[in-house]
C-alpha cells in the first residue's frame, strides 16, 4: 500500500501538487475545470479506485437512460474498463476505474488519470444529452399519443461514441 502513496506524491511533486491519502486512503483532486476526482485506496481489493460522479438523472428518463448506460458497461465497450453506475444513496451516476495495486506506478497512475478525467468530461456531456433526448422522446411519444399515432419506436439517446 506504500507504493501507492510513493507513486501519488511523485506524481504530485512532478506537477507542483500535493497528492496525498488521507488517512481514510481517500484524497479529491479537483481539476482546472471544477470537476472532482476521488481517488480511493482499497486495501481489500489491492486497488486504487478513480471516481467521480456524472450527475443525477430525473426520474422520467431514468428507465431509457439506465438502459443506454447498461448497454455502454457490457464488456466495457464505451468506458474503456471503467463502470458506469447509479448511487441511489445521492441519486447519481458515477463513474469508476479501478487500478490494481501491483500496476500503480507513478506513470500509469498520471496516464489512467488524464484518460480518466477526458472520459469523465465525455461522459458527464453524454449524461445531459442522453437525458434530453429521453425527456424529448418521452414529450414526442406522448404528442403522438395524443394525435393518434401507433407508437412503437424506440429513441436512440447517444448519438456519438467516445
Amino acid at each position: 500500500m506504500e507504493d501507492i502513496r510513493s507513486a501519488l506524491k511523485e506524481l504530485g511533486a512532478r506537477n507542483g501538487l500535493e497528492i496525498e491519502l488521507g488517512e481514510n486512503g481517500a484524497c479529491t483532486l479537483e481539476l482546472d475545470d471544477g470537476r472532482l476526482v476521488l481517488l480511493q485506496e482499497r486495501a481489500d481489493l489491492n486497488e486504487i479506485d478513480f471516481v467521480a460522479t456524472l450527475g443525477p438523472v430525473p426520474e422520467d428518463a431514468r428507465a431509457e437512460v439506465f438502459a443506454e448506460l447498461l448497454a455502454a458497461n457490457f464488456y466495457w465497450r464505451e468506458t474503456f474498463g471503467a463502470t458506469l453506475s447509479w448511487n441511489a444513496d445521492i441519486g447519481e451516476v458515477v463513474l469508476i476505474y479501478p487500478l490494481p495495486l501491483a500496476d500503480a506506478t507513478p506513470e500509469s497512475v498520471e496516464t489512467i488519470f488524464t484518460r480518466f478525467a477526458d472520459l469523465q468530461s465525455a461522459w458527464a456531456e453524454r449524461l445531459v444529452n442522453a437525458i434530453a433526448a429521453a425527456q424529448d422522446c418521452e414529450s414526442d411519444e406522448d404528442d403522438d399519443e395524443r394525435d393518434g399515432a401507433d407508437v412503437h419506436g424506440e429513441c436512440n439517446l447517444f448519438e456519438f461514441r467516445v
